[in-house]
């Protein structure tokens, strides 16, 4: 079975509430069970999460990965971190796909800060 697969804020809930709770995964399952959906903030980002999910972080482990938002704005800066510009292109071609890149992201309705406020 494969480590579950959370994000950085669900990672610091589940931390943060076994520090405070001093709960065993046991005690932080049965509660999962039943209040999924009744977490308060800043734990709030486990509700709805999938009890397998909950069960894997617990008894496996799990991996932090990064949000697609996050992941965007990493290329984006990877992307403008050579003033602008990849190695043999125009200042016109970097400016073009900048705005290409920050278009697409408007169209697909994602909100990086950063990028498209």
């Amino acid at each position: 079975m494969d480590k579950a697969i959370l994000n950085q804020a669900q990672a610091e809930a589940i931390d943060s509430i076994q520090a405070a709770q001093h709960w065993t995964a046991e005690a932080f399952v049965r509660s999962h069970v039943a209040n999924s959906h009744r977490w308060d903030a800043p734990c709030d980002v486990l509700n709805g999460v999938p009890l397998d999910t909950i069960i894997r972080a617990l008894y496996i482990g799990y991996e932090v990965r990064k949000t697609m938002e996050e992941r965007m704005k990493e290329a984006f800066d990877e992307i403008t971190a050579h003033d602008g510009c990849f190695c043999g292109e125009s200042v016109a071609e970097a400016n073009g796909f900048h705005a290409g890149f920050i278009t697409a992201l408007k169209i697909a309705g994602i909100e990086v800060p950063g990028i498209t406020d």
